[in-house]
């Protein structure tokens, strides 16, 4: 199995998020400047307007967030070569149907979805049946994994999850390992 991460590996989500902050909480910050993973320290909100913030990206944008490119065609060929590759999101359980649904627009609607709270405390047990532990990901037998996160990153080091490689961009910056820009390099590496 292979780990891919969802928001900023498979969609360019920070984008979509940088537009929503500009437009509807007038929070102008260039793309190259995100370099933090935390909302609340990128658009300076407090935590009842970050809190707001995500709730209507979630409502009004979630289903609209543009494919990194090149993602859905490396996932479809693996797809199509016996490879399996899950997503594995950070994303909030109530937002897995607009999840699936975004996938299935794209010709993946059948790959699998895991939840998992990668930003909160490593061992972090949820009362929410849909939240896999990050630690149970160890036992599934993921042999690869595509992250952006700095403290998933962590994760998958602290755990010895699997070999990974980090989705460049401006927040995981500081972030050492096995750095891609693009898709074309995962397949390779991949291949």
């Amino acid at each position: 199995m292979l780990y891919i991460d969802l928001d900023d590996c498979v969609c360019d989500t920070y984008i979509s998020l940088g537009e929503f902050a500009r437009e509807r909480f007038g929070r102008d910050v260039a793309y190259e400047n995100m370099r933090d993973y935390d909302l609340r320290v990128t658009f300076s909100f407090d935590e009842e307007t970050y809190r707001r913030f995500m709730r209507e990206f979630h409502e009004k944008r979630l289903a609209q967030i543009p494919e990194t490119p090149g993602a859905v065609g490396v996932l479809k060929r693996w797809i199509a070569d016996g490879r399996e590759p899950v997503i594995v999101t950070g994303r909030p359980t109530y937002s897995h149907d607009l999840t699936r649904r975004w996938l299935a627009a794209r010709g993946l609607g059948e790959m699998r979805i895991l939840h998992v709270d990668k930003y909160a405390k490593l061992f972090n047990d949820s009362p929410d049946p849909m939240i896999t532990p990050f630690p149970a990901l160890k036992g599934m037998g993921f042999e690869f994994a595509v992250e952006d996160s700095p403290n998933a990153v962590r994760m998958i080091r602290e755990t010895g999850l699997c070999p990974y490689v980090i989705f460049s961009r401006p927040w995981n910056a500081g972030v050492e390992g096995v750095r891609v820009n693009g898709w074309g390099e995962i397949e390779g590496m991949v291949r």
